[in-house]
């Protein structure tokens, strides 16, 4: 047995399918059907199940994936004992992020996380929250920062920040300088909201449902995804808007936009990294996910 075909072997169960895996590890694919064929010839046994998208490890895979993982955990032990510093950490890391915390999370964990391992290659795809844990699920991403906990038993949800949602105006707008606002009176006020994925929008509304007022009683001037176009919007006076604190704190703090507090409502999401749950963790992720524990 080579060493090589049983790191194609956990790259596939890592990657969900060949195609990933052959991208991964910079083969073709035709390497990594020989590699697992190699492999199910020594034992004599099926250890993939191949499917139209996707591939499933047989029982008999699950057993040499555990035992494969061993051998590797051992070898990094090794490498680090002998060496005296464990060995550089390479590799690809897909992220899929809402936009919120792709806005004021992700960068400084990123940049951060660069620092730790720097030969590791990061991809970010930014949309919603729904849009960024079915990339997971679908194996598009090997990790999603979203901003609602996803009630899907297929992923593992990490919470890993708070966020709290204000009611925000420009510095011209007519209630810029009011301190405080009543829920009821929302319904008079044109609002920039967020689209039907969006985390930070159901938030909000579920916020606003237990203050008593409905979505459908609100003044929906704009709807966008798009924080930077809801901030150009509200800071030119069109309309308000609930923006994350966290990523308006420099308007805020440079009197671009107000925040006009709202009686009874204060919505508060938590942040969290979500991961599949059937998918075996590589290397890459399992350094950025204890990078982010560490914090």
């Amino acid at each position: 047995m080579e060493l090589r075909h049983l790191k194609t072997f956990v790259t596939v169960a890592e990657a969900g399918n060949f195609t990933r895996a052959a991208e991964r590890l910079e083969v073709t694919q035709a390497a990594v059907s020989q590699h697992i064929a190699a492999l199910e010839s020594r034992y004599g046994q099926t250890l993939v199940e191949r499917g139209s998208r996707s591939v499933t490890l047989t029982d008999a895979g699950k057993l040499l994936l555990e035992t494969a993982v061993a051998v590797f955990n051992l070898l990094d032990a090794a490498d680090e004992r002998i060496a005296g510093s464990r060995p550089a950490v390479t590799g690809q890391l897909r992220i899929a992020s809402s936009t919120v915390p792709a806005e004021w999370w992700l960068p400084e964990v990123l940049a951060g996380f660069r620092l730790v391992c720097p030969d590791v290659r990061e991809t970010l795809i930014v949309s919603d929250s729904r849009t960024a844990s079915t990339a997971v699920i679908d194996g598009g991403a090997d990790v999603g920062v979203v901003g609602e906990l996803p009630g899907d038993e297929r992923l593992v949800a990490r919470a890993v920040a708070e966020d709290e949602l204000v009611l925000v105006v420009g510095s011209d707008h007519p209630l810029a300088g009011l301190e405080q606002m009543s829920a009821a009176d929302l319904a008079t006020l044109p609002l920039v909201v967020r689209g039907a994925g969006s985390a930070s929008q159901r938030c909000v509304d579920e916020a606003l449902e237990a203050a008593g007022v409905h979505r459908d009683e609100l003044v929906t001037w704009m709807e966008t995804n798009s924080v930077d176009a809801t901030r150009s919007a509200v800071t030119h006076g069109l309309a308000a808007a609930f923006l994350s604190r966290r990523a308006v704190a420099g308007d805020l703090e440079s009197g671009r936009l107000c925040h006009v507090r709202v009686r009874r409502v204060r919505p508060r999401r938590q942040l969290y990294l979500v991961t599949a749950a059937d998918r075996v963790v590589g290397v890459p992720l399992r350094e950025f996910l204890e990078f982010v524990e560490s914090r």
